[in-house]
């Protein structure tokens, strides 16, 4: 059950985003709501709900929405700036929701993941451009993998997912890193499969165990039980 609302969520999220890059903002708006229903303090959630109200200018809901995000996390940038317009009678900070390839923002079912990383400055990530939607880059650091924008490192991962995508780009596998969004103190990420090789045809690049936090099997584990490539070639 929680894999089908969590599945249910991100469908929602998708939805979302496809309506305002769209200008839709009523259909935004309302399934924003939905999105609230199910995740209360969802910090992007309330920032798009935030920004539909402004669109459609209801500026009380929308002062709502950016001080309930303030609340939660009382330094988020996008949050603060739109409450600021507000008050100014200025035009909103949007998100860059009509650039945005939603499919990159959705946790598929074994071919994605999304990761919550830790940071200490988010707002030099704003700074950066870098926002809901946003493409990174990831390189292969031995066991861990890095998180570039450019020649600018944002984030390290190096943890057990980390060293499996580590593992699988080494053996041919490509991803891609897409922004889900960026809070006080995190920066959400989905990181999608984009390409298989043949060593990785019968690997699933992100089982439901990772999705679950059972992180305790390596993809070295899933190559001895498969039988596919020496271990001793990926180590």
């Amino acid at each position: 059950m929680e894999v089908k609302a969590k599945t249910n969520v991100n469908s929602l999220i998708k939805s979302a985003i496809r309506e305002a890059s769209n200008n839709n903002w009523e259909k935004a708006k309302k399934l924003n709501l939905v999105i609230l229903n199910i995740s209360k303090n969802n910090i992007e959630t309330l920032n798009r709900l935030g920004i539909s109200y402004m669109k459609l200018s209801n500026k009380v809901n929308a002062t709502k929405c950016f001080k309930n995000v303030l609340k939660i996390s009382p330094n988020n940038v996008i949050a603060q700036k739109n409450l600021n317009k507000l008050q100014l009678n200025l035009p909103e900070i949007t998100m860059n929701l009509s650039k945005i390839d939603s499919a990159n923002l959705i946790n598929e079912t074994g071919k994605s993941i999304h990761l919550k990383c830790d940071i200490k400055n988010s707002k030099k990530i704003l700074n950066q451009g870098i926002d809901t939607g946003s493409k990174l880059t990831i390189r292969n650091e031995k066991d861990s993998i890095g998180i570039y924008k450019g020649n600018s490192k944002i984030h390290i991962i190096d943890n057990s997912i980390a060293k499996r995508i580590s593992n699988l780009i080494n053996l041919g596998n490509e991803y891609t890193c897409t922004v889900l969004g960026v809070s006080e103190n995190s920066i959400n990420i989905n990181i999608k499969e984009t390409s298989k090789s043949k060593k990785t045809m019968q690997i699933i690049s992100f089982p439901e165990y990772l999705n679950s936090d059972l992180h305790k099997t390596s993809i070295n584990q899933n190559i001895k039980n498969l039988n596919l490539v020496n271990v001793d070639e990926i180590d």
